[in-house]
């Protein structure tokens, strides 16, 4: 039945990346600072592409919408004298493919609602299934995607692969992902590509100033991401700890201990971050926290350490008031 029904979903992937790559304009549905910054934190924009699109032939002081503007069009990058650069600028920052400039605003809701029609679907046979808090499953498999592109600056080397369930997690592989139109990925691989050369920016500086300098990365929200074993193999941090939501904790634990450490032979529970299940909702536990993790042992132990704190993609989700609560 598993064979059966991944070949029915191949026939469908085919079908909807002929079906998604229309013709059309762009839409930018996330922001990046602009210019070079040693600061590994993002706060994205949500990917819906329903939000408000302002009219072409209106100003912004009118709050007038057309459906059929590309978001932010004339508006982001250096030739209309932003400070705010245009997806092509920040493709070509960080070595990524842009969006697909042809997509229309129609294309990017049709992949949205097929997203999460074929989420369910794609774990029906998973006894690992990790609940989509706050998009983190859906977020998975577009990395997945990127994860799985050995050319992308946002590879993982098939890590994120290796926690998606054996039968359906095929449609991402290696040798079908680059069918896939460049749309809500293609995004998700671009705000990889910035943390991660922010994150090595970072720690440079840091190891330049004192080699014997230890990186502890810190990340608040952590959903499925693999980004700290990516970067604790490639020897960038000693150590990390990810913070998330009980449900999210629980069910990133099974699958690494049920997935990835039985796929991966050489990787160990050392390997892997600590998680600590929390709600970034309550500052004064949130606060906790981060102390104990701070300040493990002896003052001269601690001050060996070089902490990194990463934000993606999680402050939308947050409580009014709570993001600048965080950052304080």
């Amino acid at each position: 039945l598993q064979h059966l029904f991944l070949l029915a979903w191949l026939w469908t992937c085919s079908a909807t990346t002929a079906f998604l790559s229309g013709d059309g304009r762009n839409l930018w549905p996330v922001v990046l600072p602009r210019g070079p910054s040693l600061a590994a934190s993002t706060t994205s924009s949500s990917f819906e592409p329903s939000s408000p699109i302002p009219s072409p032939t209106s100003t912004r002081r009118t709050g007038t919408k057309h459906p059929n503007e590309v978001r932010g069009d004339n508006r982001y990058g250096s030739e209309n004298n932003s400070t705010i650069p245009s997806p092509q600028e920040v493709a070509d920052a960080v070595g990524v493919k842009p969006t697909n400039p042809k997509a229309t605003a129609k294309t990017w809701q049709r992949a949205w609602r097929l997203h999460k029609r074929m989420l369910p679907v794609l774990h029906a046979f998973d006894r690992n299934k990790p609940p989509d808090s706050s998009l983190s499953l859906a977020v998975l498999w577009w990395k997945a995607l990127s994860g799985n592109d050995a050319s992308s600056p946002a590879s993982d080397g098939g890590l994120s692969y290796d926690l998606l369930p054996r039968a359906t997690r095929k449609i991402v592989s290696r040798t079908v992902r680059q069918f896939y139109p460049r749309l809500h990925h293609a995004n998700v691989e671009i705000r990889t590509a910035y943390l991660d050369r922010a994150i090595t920016k970072v720690v440079d500086t840091a190891r330049k100033s004192d080699a014997s300098t230890r990186i502890r990365l810190i990340l608040l929200g952590g959903g499925y991401d693999v980004r700290s074993i990516k970067l604790k193999e490639r020897g960038l941090i000693d150590e990390a700890v990810e913070l998330d939501l009980p449900q999210v904790v629980e069910a990133k634990h099974r699958l690494l201990t049920n997935r990835l450490l039985k796929r991966r032979r050489k990787l160990t529970e050392a390997d892997l971050p600590d998680m600590m299940p929390i709600d970034l909702n309550k500052i004064d536990d949130v606060r906790r926290s981060l102390d104990e993790i701070v300040t493990q042992g002896n003052e001269s132990e601690w001050k060996q350490w070089h902490n990194i704190f990463v934000f993606e993609g999680v402050m939308i989700y947050l409580d009014e008031g709570i993001p600048s609560e965080l950052l304080r």
